[in-house]
């Protein structure tokens, strides 16, 4: 009897853990928002050195009001390999990291992929995302939008959580407000590009860049090059700041310093 009862104490300890590690897993977002802003207000946020990676530089530079700066001359850096058309147009998206946030997306784009429908509404909740309104232009608008790294209009991909991050307006939109460029900016030349022909094809690169385990990435690294022609060729850091608003990247809190008109 004794010996049953703990076989019995045994095999349920082993259920009871198996049940809290998938509950941990499937509410990670939730637990790491909460230990996040618990974080956040207890301590000042961690300082690691820097080591000499060309995009842990750039994730490092502060926003000066300029959204858009060129990355290696404006070259992209993509290999012969990199530009083949043999296997038709692909798109590849990374696993997320341990803090669930979106890495990496890389993507040969053709006409054949775009979306014939209307997009539909988003219901992925990105890292650090909140909502806030401002004005801008007499109008009520969003601080934060859900970014896509390979736009909608390019492939027709939409609630994928890998393809998604918490990205301020200023980045993921185009601007009404002054000439600067954004994500939307880029997608535009590359949609305009791609249905001019069916034999037109593009190798796209999108890397949200963070500062050690902060959720909202500081910026987006797009690269974008035309296969056998440079009618699309860029290579460029898209800083994720909204002109006016403090930004705490941690937990995706903002504060408005300034109301824009």
């Amino acid at each position: 009897m004794y010996g049953y009862q703990r076989r019995w104490l045994r095999r349920l300890m082993v259920i009871v853990m198996t049940v809290v590690a998938i509950l941990i897993f499937v509410k990670r977002d939730v637990i790491l928002d909460h230990l996040f802003n618990q974080f956040s207000q207890s301590t000042v946020a961690p300082k690691t050195p820097q080591k000499e990676d060309p995009q842990k530089k750039l994730a490092t530079q502060d926003f000066t009001n300029q959204q858009v700066i060129a990355v290696n001359d404006n070259q992209p850096n993509f290999t012969t390999n990199d530009l083949k058309t043999d296997e038709g147009p692909w798109q590849k998206l990374s696993h997320r990291d341990w803090l669930g946030r979106p890495r990496q997306a890389n993507a040969l784009l053709n006409k054949q992929q775009m979306p014939t429908t209307k997009r539909k509404a988003l219901t992925v909740k990105t890292p650090g995302y909140h909502v806030y309104q401002f004005k801008q232009n007499n109008q009520q608008v969003y601080l934060y939008n859900r970014s896509h790294l390979i736009g909608y209009q390019l492939t027709g991909l939409n609630n994928d959580v890998r393809n998604l991050v918490t990205g301020t307006r200023a980045m993921n939109a185009i601007h009404e407000q002054d000439n600067q460029a954004s994500m939307e900016t880029y997608e535009n030349q590359i949609a305009t590009y791609l249905r001019q022909s069916s034999k037109h094809y593009v190798r796209y690169q999108v890397t949200p860049l963070y500062r050690n385990v902060e959720r909202i990435p500081r910026g987006i690294e797009l690269a974008g090059h035309s296969i056998g022609d440079d009618v699309i060729k860029f290579h460029v850091y898209i800083f994720n700041s909204q002109p006016g608003w403090q930004i705490n990247y941690y937990t995706g809190t903002a504060l408005q310093q300034n109301e824009e008109k």
